[in-house]
Protein backbone atom coordinates (compact mmCIF):
# COMPACT_ATOMS: atom_id res chain seq x y z
CA UNK A 1 0.00 0.00 0.00
CA UNK A 2 2.98 2.44 0.81
CA UNK A 3 3.57 2.35 -3.11
CA UNK A 4 0.12 1.74 -4.32
CA UNK A 5 -1.21 5.08 -2.29
CA UNK A 6 2.58 7.10 -3.06
CA UNK A 7 0.28 10.16 -5.01
CA UNK A 8 -1.96 10.43 -1.54
CA UNK A 9 0.80 11.60 0.72
CA UNK A 10 -0.42 9.64 3.70
CA UNK A 11 2.35 7.89 5.35
CA UNK A 12 2.04 4.03 5.63
CA UNK A 13 5.09 2.02 7.04
CA UNK A 14 5.38 -1.58 6.38
CA UNK A 15 6.58 -3.78 9.78
CA UNK A 16 7.95 -7.10 10.19
CA UNK A 17 5.93 -9.12 12.54
CA UNK A 18 6.78 -12.65 14.18
CA UNK A 19 4.38 -14.96 15.50
CA UNK A 20 6.07 -17.57 17.19
CA UNK A 21 4.93 -21.26 18.85
CA UNK A 22 6.88 -22.56 22.01
CA UNK A 23 6.20 -26.21 23.61
CA UNK A 24 5.66 -25.28 27.18
CA UNK A 25 6.96 -26.39 30.11
CA UNK A 26 4.16 -27.56 31.96
CA UNK A 27 1.57 -28.33 28.46
CA UNK A 28 -1.29 -29.47 30.52
CA UNK A 29 -1.64 -25.52 31.76
CA UNK A 30 -1.62 -24.09 28.39
CA UNK A 31 -4.75 -26.15 26.78
CA UNK A 32 -7.26 -24.97 25.02
CA UNK A 33 -10.10 -24.56 27.94
CA UNK A 34 -8.08 -24.38 30.57
CA UNK A 35 -5.52 -21.20 29.26
CA UNK A 36 -7.29 -18.17 28.09
CA UNK A 37 -6.12 -16.00 24.84
CA UNK A 38 -3.89 -13.30 26.66
CA UNK A 39 -2.11 -10.11 26.54
CA UNK A 40 0.75 -8.13 28.14
CA UNK A 41 1.45 -4.51 27.23
CA UNK A 42 4.74 -3.74 28.17
CA UNK A 43 6.09 -0.43 28.86
CA UNK A 44 8.51 0.58 25.81
CA UNK A 45 11.67 1.24 27.90
CA UNK A 46 11.87 -2.38 29.17
CA UNK A 47 13.49 -5.44 27.34
CA UNK A 48 10.28 -7.02 26.43
CA UNK A 49 8.79 -3.69 25.18
CA UNK A 50 5.39 -3.91 23.04
CA UNK A 51 2.27 -5.68 23.32
CA UNK A 52 2.99 -9.44 23.43
CA UNK A 53 -0.76 -11.61 22.64
CA UNK A 54 -0.89 -14.98 22.51
CA UNK A 55 -3.57 -18.07 22.43
CA UNK A 56 -3.39 -21.25 24.45
CA UNK A 57 -2.84 -24.48 22.62
CA UNK A 58 -4.93 -25.46 19.60
CA UNK A 59 -5.68 -28.74 17.95
CA UNK A 60 -4.30 -27.14 14.47
CA UNK A 61 -1.45 -25.45 15.75
CA UNK A 62 2.15 -26.88 17.01
CA UNK A 63 2.06 -25.23 20.34
CA UNK A 64 1.67 -22.29 22.55
CA UNK A 65 1.00 -19.14 19.91
CA UNK A 66 2.99 -15.68 20.93
CA UNK A 67 3.14 -12.84 18.73
CA UNK A 68 4.31 -9.02 19.83
CA UNK A 69 1.63 -6.16 17.97
CA UNK A 70 4.25 -3.51 17.79
CA UNK A 71 7.17 -2.45 17.61
CA UNK A 72 7.91 -4.44 14.53
CA UNK A 73 11.11 -3.50 12.37
CA UNK A 74 10.28 -1.44 9.18
CA UNK A 75 10.38 -3.43 6.52
CA UNK A 76 10.38 -3.66 2.15
CA UNK A 77 7.30 -5.61 1.73
CA UNK A 78 8.78 -6.80 -1.62
CA UNK A 79 12.17 -7.94 0.04
CA UNK A 80 10.51 -9.64 3.71
CA UNK A 81 13.22 -11.70 5.33
CA UNK A 82 11.15 -14.16 6.36
CA UNK A 83 13.90 -16.45 8.45
CA UNK A 84 14.10 -16.74 12.14
CA UNK A 85 16.92 -14.21 13.37
CA UNK A 86 18.24 -14.06 16.79
CA UNK A 87 16.43 -10.99 17.27
CA UNK A 88 12.96 -12.60 16.92
CA UNK A 89 13.73 -14.58 19.31
CA UNK A 90 14.91 -12.51 21.67
CA UNK A 91 11.55 -10.47 20.72
CA UNK A 92 9.15 -13.27 23.52
CA UNK A 93 11.70 -15.24 25.35
CA UNK A 94 12.66 -12.40 28.67
CA UNK A 95 8.46 -11.64 28.41
CA UNK A 96 7.50 -15.38 28.74
CA UNK A 97 10.54 -15.66 31.19
CA UNK A 98 8.92 -13.29 33.63
CA UNK A 99 5.40 -13.52 33.17
CA UNK A 100 4.41 -17.07 31.85
CA UNK A 101 7.72 -18.94 32.59
CA UNK A 102 5.93 -22.29 32.25
CA UNK A 103 4.94 -21.39 28.67
CA UNK A 104 8.62 -20.78 28.18
CA UNK A 105 9.74 -24.04 26.39
CA UNK A 106 11.51 -24.76 23.24
CA UNK A 107 10.63 -23.20 19.88
CA UNK A 108 8.52 -25.25 17.43
CA UNK A 109 7.39 -23.24 14.80
CA UNK A 110 7.28 -19.77 13.67
CA UNK A 111 5.96 -17.33 10.75
CA UNK A 112 6.81 -14.19 9.88
CA UNK A 113 3.96 -11.51 8.48
CA UNK A 114 3.08 -8.42 7.80
CA UNK A 115 1.78 -5.15 9.03
CA UNK A 116 0.86 -2.22 7.08
CA UNK A 117 0.83 0.69 9.83
CA UNK A 118 -0.92 4.07 9.71
CA UNK A 119 1.05 7.24 11.23
CA UNK A 120 -1.89 7.24 13.87
CA UNK A 121 -2.03 3.60 13.73
CA UNK A 122 -5.87 3.62 12.96
CA UNK A 123 -7.23 2.58 9.58
CA UNK A 124 -7.39 4.46 7.02
CA UNK A 125 -10.99 3.91 5.19
CA UNK A 126 -12.28 6.79 2.65
CA UNK A 127 -12.34 7.65 -0.57
CA UNK A 128 -8.65 8.07 -2.56
CA UNK A 129 -8.22 11.73 -2.57
CA UNK A 130 -7.43 12.15 -5.87
CA UNK A 131 -9.37 9.35 -7.26
CA UNK A 132 -12.71 9.45 -6.19
CA UNK A 133 -13.72 6.43 -8.10
CA UNK A 134 -11.66 4.21 -5.53
CA UNK A 135 -12.28 3.48 -1.92
CA UNK A 136 -9.62 2.44 0.11
CA UNK A 137 -8.98 0.39 3.22
CA UNK A 138 -5.09 0.21 4.79
CA UNK A 139 -3.41 0.90 7.78
CA UNK A 140 -5.31 -2.50 9.63
CA UNK A 141 -1.78 -2.78 11.72
CA UNK A 142 -2.29 -6.80 11.85
CA UNK A 143 -6.15 -6.30 13.18
CA UNK A 144 -8.18 -5.62 10.55
CA UNK A 145 -9.21 -9.52 9.59
CA UNK A 146 -11.42 -8.76 13.36
CA UNK A 147 -13.24 -6.17 11.60
CA UNK A 148 -13.82 -7.76 8.38
CA UNK A 149 -17.75 -7.71 8.41
CA UNK A 150 -17.89 -4.39 9.08
CA UNK A 151 -15.50 -3.40 6.98
CA UNK A 152 -17.01 -5.34 4.24
CA UNK A 153 -20.01 -3.25 4.86
CA UNK A 154 -18.71 0.06 4.95
CA UNK A 155 -16.51 -0.51 1.66
CA UNK A 156 -19.63 -1.66 0.09
CA UNK A 157 -21.72 1.64 1.41
CA UNK A 158 -18.90 3.45 0.02
CA UNK A 159 -18.66 2.27 -3.24
CA UNK A 160 -22.21 2.01 -3.94
CA UNK A 161 -23.90 5.09 -2.19
CA UNK A 162 -20.49 7.06 -1.86
CA UNK A 163 -21.03 7.50 2.01
CA UNK A 164 -21.62 5.38 4.97
CA UNK A 165 -24.61 5.05 7.89
CA UNK A 166 -21.87 3.56 9.92
CA UNK A 167 -19.55 6.02 12.07
CA UNK A 168 -16.56 5.76 10.07
CA UNK A 169 -15.44 8.98 9.41
CA UNK A 170 -12.69 9.92 11.90
CA UNK A 171 -10.92 7.21 10.01
CA UNK A 172 -10.87 9.03 6.66
CA UNK A 173 -7.54 10.95 4.84
CA UNK A 174 -8.19 14.67 6.27
CA UNK A 175 -6.85 14.06 9.95
CA UNK A 176 -3.44 14.04 8.38
CA UNK A 177 -4.15 16.94 6.75
CA UNK A 178 -5.31 18.91 9.65
CA UNK A 179 -2.39 17.09 11.70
Amino acid sequence: MPQLLRDAQVQLTVTRQVLVWAQPKKPELFQLGRFPCWAIDQHPREQYAGLHYGFPMMPDDPGFKIGQHYPGEETDPDGIDSRLLAEDEAMYRPMLGRFIPDADGPLVSRRVCLYTNSADGHFIVDHHPRHANVVIACGLSGHGFKFAPVMGEVLADLAIDGASALPVSFLGWDRFSQA
